[in-house]
């Protein structure tokens, strides 16, 4: 099937795990943000083939995972997890399709891009057709740390995530939501009145999977193989929005008034805050810096909050970022020939 041509401005766009918590955020985010697309296709698992979801006025059926369909799709945005994103993914692109992964599948391959826009976009070519989208817990924590770094290069990073349910999936999401109702556990995992104290599979050297996660992945975002990142990840019994405890240690003297200024100035996708609640940061579209305090003993190490909602800032806000990056650089190019 060949591919239809469409100006730069306006492209065709599909949402693979349209179902699921991500892609429904994928799906309010594209009409929020006015995103130019021409045809829109939402792809799921077997289960949820044929279901109808109502999007801007318009009744649109979930098709099945089928490689061919993507001869058509410019942007593709996955996010039916690590399994099947590693097996469908290259299909996609293979097809012309940017694909845009919202799982881990890619993200520590040496020849795909890990992106947080605000921080390095520079490191997508123009012929890259997968684009990795980090972790939940990075994304807000290295939106901070850029802007951090400008005043003095970092030398460490202390890190304790408390995350929502809701970035586990819709399963462990609902099974949070029946223990809070029934006040049992049954055999399942307790979420709810819980806190668990990993995420995902402990491995040789003690860390858990998801910490290991934002040493990685926060050295890879901002090219800085040096920094020392020290973690801890704990599922809170939340539904939503993921909170960092975080100490920035820099290797040079830095006043608290120049922290605050930067924060305040950095970007527009970062507020500095006095003090917030997780209820007031859902569904909000900013990662919010609060309790920014100075160490009492070392002048260079600076204590902090970072709030951000996980299911928008942490996965589909910077898919969708990506994206409108990607087209706008290519209206440009078109501009200027």
């Amino acid at each position: 099937m060949k591919r239809q041509k469409h100006s730069p401005s306006s492209v065709n766009v599909a949402i693979v795990g349209a179902t699921g918590l991500v892609g429904m955020e994928f799906l309010s985010l594209l009409k929020e943000r006015k995103f130019p697309f021409s045809n829109l296709f939402l792809f799921a698992s077997d289960r949820s083939v044929g279901k109808k979801i109502d999007f801007m006025g318009k009744k649109r059926e979930v098709l099945p995972f089928k490689g061919d369909l993507f001869s058509q799709i410019d942007i593709a945005f996955f996010s039916a997890g690590a399994e099947i994103d590693r097996k469908l993914v290259p299909q996609a692109a293979k097809m012309g399709a940017v694909c845009i992964d919202n799982s881990s599948a890619f993200r520590m391959d040496k020849g795909i891009p890990l992106v947080v826009p605000e921080v390095n976009f520079s490191s997508v070519k123009r012929n890259d057709k997968i684009i990795a989208n980090p972790n939940c817990s990075t994304i807000q924590l290295v939106l901070v740390l850029n802007i951090l770094r400008r005043l003095s290069p970092v030398a460490s990073v202390d890190v304790s995530t408390y995350q929502a349910v809701s970035g586990a999936g819709r399963e462990p999401l609902e099974e949070f939501e029946r223990q809070s109702r029934s006040l049992s556990r049954g055999n399942k995992v307790q979420y709810f009145s819980n806190i668990i104290q990993k995420i995902g599979p402990a491995l040789d050297n003690g860390y858990c999977e998801e910490e290991m996660k934002l040493v990685n992945e926060t050295r890879k975002i901002l090219s800085d193989s040096k920094i020392s990142v020290s973690p801890t990840a704990m599922r809170v019994p939340l539904s939503n929005v993921h909170t960092e405890s975080v100490a920035v240690t820099f290797t040079e003297n830095v006043s608290l008034e120049r922290v605050k200024k930067a924060l305040r100035k950095g970007d527009n996708s970062v507020l500095l805050v006095d003090e917030i609640d997780s209820a007031d940061v859902s569904k909000s579209n900013i990662t919010f810096v609060s309790r920014l305090r100075r160490d009492l003993k070392n002048k260079k190490k600076f204590l902090m909050i970072i709030t951000a909602d996980n299911l928008r800032v942490g996965a589909a806000l910077n898919g969708i970022r990506i994206a409108e990056r990607i087209l706008r650089e290519k209206t440009e190019e078109k501009t200027k020939k």
